[in-house]
């Protein structure tokens, strides 16, 4: 997708979408799933040389907090924002969902 923005990315998640894309060697997704604490949440995932992370960002109809939670998101220094906006993840692994 030659045209996609943060602002897109947000766009899409508010629908319920998943992103997937790999910056630096760092498998990233936002996705939803479950926990024993979280019936549907939202979760930043990285996987990073098999090292795994999974954080919360927010529960699933809570769109306003899925919102701050992006903003605050840093991956080695990078904002998200930064990472999606200068194109600085590699383009061939975005993956909508």
């Amino acid at each position: 997708m030659d045209n996609f923005t943060y602002e897109k990315l947000k766009d899409l998640l508010e629908i319920g979408h998943e992103i997937e894309f790999d910056f630096d060697g760092i498998f990233c997704s936002i996705n939803n799933g479950q926990n024993e604490n979280h019936k549907a949440s939202w979760y930043f995932s990285t996987n990073h040389k098999g090292e795994f992370t999974n954080t919360f960002l927010a529960d699933f109809y809570d769109v306003e907090s899925l919102l701050t939670s992006l903003n605050k998101i840093k991956i080695k220094e990078k904002s998200l924002k930064e990472i999606i906006d200068n194109k600085l993840y590699d383009p061939s692994t975005l993956t909508i969902f």
